[in-house]
């Protein structure tokens, strides 16, 4: 049996109401449309909070409402001081009810299996989330779900990647079963004081500083039928969900990005993949990027770079695995194309923003 949810009224996809200059790393509020009930279980001003942020008293009332990743960190912050909950977004996570995704949401639960839900989920992720996108990987016995934020200039990311991913497990135990767990649970964040939040949520410890966010499972599970799945109204939605996505086509730089960000997360990016993917020489996909202003190497670097950022800033991770995450050579390669970007090393500019972090929380 799997955990029986409540419904929510079928998107509009109307993006009635935006915040935080949300244009083009924008997402839906619907995930998070609890979190005032959140800070208010754990003691906080949920009225307050908004109005330091600035955030309108209805932006949350809507869930096809859009806000910006940048507004999501910088208010998740805030609310990890007001409540004194260093696992805040974990918390927001789990108390996600309802149909997360919108149409999306509703196309998932009426596929045959959770391998074609997961498919659907990555596929048409762009409809819910432009800040971020979820990947699926599957190398043969062990299968994951996870999540890649593209540009997050805030000292929160590590509380966005908790938030995301206990979405993740709400998700794939709506979709498997209350009792559904994974077999390991990999976090991009410090580790935390304690532990035993998110033991309870997921089931077992996780990996902290780890070098991206999943969920692990048997890939056995993807063949796993999803209880009361339509097949006619997954038809119907399945048709609804390509209209949209028409509608609210990426542009094909961005369609390259996050095919980059994906397998840079695997360690295979190279323009041979890249092409393979989309089937194209890459004489094609270079003119398509030309025309749109940028390039291959342009939007690699920027992904690298921004990875980089990320594992310096919220991780514990050594100089050496992160040159191997990003697959350079070695230690001394990844440096020299950092000083490139920043103008500085690595290990400088992570003092540097470890200190501008203790400075923001204090």
């Amino acid at each position: 049996m799997r955990t029986e949810m409540p419904q929510t009224q079928p998107p509009k996809f109307s993006y009635s109401k935006s915040f935080g200059n949300a244009k083009g790393n924008w997402l839906r509020v619907q995930p998070i449309m609890h979190i005032a009930r959140t800070i208010r279980d754990l003691g906080g001003d949920a009225e307050q909070i908004f109005s330091a942020e600035g955030i309108p008293d209805d932006l949350f009332s809507c869930p096809d409402n859009l806000i910006s990743l940048e507004t999501i960190g910088r208010l998740l912050e805030h609310c990890v001081i007001a409540t004194h909950c260093e696992h805040f977004g974990l918390l927001l996570g789990t108390g996600s009810i309802g149909n997360p995704f919108g149409l999306l949401g509703e196309a998932i639960e009426h596929c045959a299996d959770v391998g074609t839900a997961i498919a659907h989920l990555q596929q048409y992720y762009h409809l819910h989330d432009r800040g971020g996108m979820a990947v699926r990987t599957i190398e043969q016995q062990i299968t994951s779900l996870g999540y890649i934020v593209f540009r997050l200039d805030s000292a929160s990311l590590e509380q966005v990647y908790d938030t995301a991913i206990a979405v993740g497990m709400v998700v794939m135990r709506y979709l498997c079963g209350s009792k559904w767990r994974p077999t390991t649970v990999l976090l991009p964040r410090h580790h935390p004081d304690d532990v035993r939040p998110y033991r309870h949520v997921f089931g077992c410890t996780p990996e902290f500083n780890a070098e991206r966010a999943a969920l692990i499972f048997p890939t056995r599970d993807l063949t796993r039928p999803i209880d009361g799945a339509d097949p006619e109204k997954f038809a119907l939605l399945s048709e609804r969900l390509k209209t949209v996505s028409s509608e609210h086509n990426l542009k094909f730089s961005d369609q390259v990005s996050r095919v980059v960000r994906r397998l840079i997360a695997l360690r295979r990016c190279s323009m041979d993949q890249v092409a393979t993917e989309f089937k194209m020489n890459e004489r094609r996909i270079n003119r398509l990027l030309e025309r749109e202003g940028t390039s291959y190497q342009r939007i690699v670097q920027e992904a690298l770079r921004t990875l980089a950022e990320r594992l310096l800033m919220d991780t514990d991770m050594p100089l050496g695995k992160i040159s191997v995450v990003l697959n350079y050579a070695d230690a001394s390669v990844f440096t020299r194309a950092f000083r490139n970007w920043h103008g500085c090393s690595p290990s400088e500019w992570r003092s540097a923003h470890a200190m501008r972090g203790k400075e923001t929380t204090s």
